[in-house]
């Protein structure tokens, strides 16, 4: 289980996934699993070396656009007491949303506006 407070997870939303993808395999040697999620398809990379994925790739939507980006998740015991703390620090925060089998998901935004992401992984059966 991953310590509160650390990152465990990174996206890339990108406007070209076929190209983000050749980028990353060259440069990091990433090889890809296409998944369906609620969402969508999404793209997890893995490196040969590692059981677990390493990343999340994402093809923005059609119907919207934005730059290109990596974001990262921070690890959290309690999303719903995180959530509040935030508010609390002058942060925003955005509804909690659950990916099956994986966790509880919000995107949040420190008083700047630099936003990342907090996750609170389902409990192992």
């Amino acid at each position: 289980m991953a310590v509160s407070g650390t990152i465990v997870w990174n996206e890339l939303t990108t406007s070209d996934l076929e190209a983000s993808k050749a980028f990353y395999a060259t440069t990091l040697g990433w090889t890809y699993e296409e998944i369906s999620t609620p969402a969508g398809p999404y793209t997890l990379a893995r490196r040969p070396d590692q059981p677990r994925p390493v990343a999340g790739l994402i093809a923005w939507p059609p119907e919207e656009t934005g730059a290109d980006q990596w974001f990262a998740y921070v690890a959290v015991a309690d999303i719903d007491a995180t959530l509040a703390t935030v508010r609390a620090a002058g942060g925003k925060a955005q509804p909690v949303f659950e990916v099956p089998g994986v966790g509880r998901f919000a995107t949040v935004a420190d008083p700047t506006g630099a936003s990342f992401g907090l996750m609170q992984r389902h409990a192992r059966e």
